[in-house]
């Protein structure tokens, strides 16, 4: 405990001999500043400190045993379930199963819900039905494609190609209709 109470001391005396010195310069104040110092290096040279022993190294073969359980016993559980593998026809038929889709074959399409009469988000107790999502990749591409006229946006021309497609399609269901009944006239004929 008296070690401890002097090194304390030395050290509050040296700083207090040290700023003093930095605020108010003296000669006998460097003098003192110097002294001081001079002490607490003769506390720092005179310690020794004790030897420090090796710390003892673990042995390997306490870990290995512990290790080699851990390996047994995930290969058994990894034996007692066995997964199909996706090249199989059992591992395909579970990844179809798993996304809902068993009777097709090929790429799932994406679809969301939505009202079955104004096509809105659907709403609770409302008819509702499945309509397919369109891709945005699959959307930049036909935006691609399309030749903008002079000052149209691209929002324009993906509005006019939209109308272009519903009349196409409008006038096609026309036609089937006027196929399969000969006493309707076609309205895109001319009246005679």
């Amino acid at each position: 405990m008296a070690k401890t109470t002097n090194h304390t001391e030395l050290l509050k005396a040296a700083k207090k001999a040290v700023n003093s010195l930095m605020f108010n310069p003296t000669p006998s104040k460097k003098v003192a500043a110097i002294d001081a110092l001079a002490s607490i290096c003769q506390l720092v040279l005179e310690l020794d400190p004790p030897k420090e022993d090796p710390k003892p190294k673990a042995s390997k073969s306490k870990k290995k045993p512990k290790a080699s359980k851990a390996k047994s016993k995930s290969k058994t559980s990894k034996k007692a379930v066995r997964r199909p593998k996706r090249s199989s026809a059992d591992g395909l038929e579970q990844a179809q199963a798993k996304a809902g889709t068993a009777n097709k074959v090929g790429k799932v399409a994406k679809t969301k819900v939505v009202h079955a009469i104004t096509e809105g988000d659907a709403q609770p107790f409302e008819p509702r039905k499945e309509v397919p999502v369109v891709e945005p990749k699959v959307r930049k591409k036909e935006q691609m494609k399309l030749t903008l006229l002079p000052g149209e946006s691209v929002d324009e021309a993906m509005a006019r190609h939209r109308s272009a497609v519903l009349e196409q399609e409008r006038l096609e269901a026309e036609a089937l209709i006027a196929d399969s009944n000969p006493m309707m006239e076609p309205s895109f004929a001319p009246a005679v």
